[in-house]
């Protein structure tokens, strides 16, 4: 998965992905932060599962792409539906999937 954001620091993608998610039912389970640099996404219900983009930049965009994906046991059935349920986030955050 790769998604692209206009060029920012990562705490002002970060603060716009957790604005779209307040009041969804998504954001009681999901945490978006920042360690070493990369945007890792936590899942936690009954387990936790870690998805992890690096960050480039092409021009006057900011490129994320997955490179770590830690599925909880409990999730793997579900991994589609809170794929997709995150594409629809980063979209009302003003980003762009470029490959799911």
């Amino acid at each position: 998965m790769k998604i692209k954001f206009s060029k920012q620091p990562n705490s002002d993608i970060i603060s716009a992905l957790r604005q779209t998610m307040e009041g969804r039912a998504l954001g009681q389970l999901v945490s978006i932060g920042e360690e070493d640099g990369h945007l890792v996404v936590k899942i936690s219900k009954l387990g936790t599962s870690t998805l992890q983009f690096n960050r480039s930049e092409q021009g006057s965009d900011a490129i994320f792409t997955l490179t770590v994906e830690k599925i909880a046991f409990a999730h793997k059935a579900f991994k589609d539906e809170v794929k997709s349920k995150f594409v629809q986030v980063v979209e009302k955050s003003g980003g762009t999937v470029l490959e799911s």
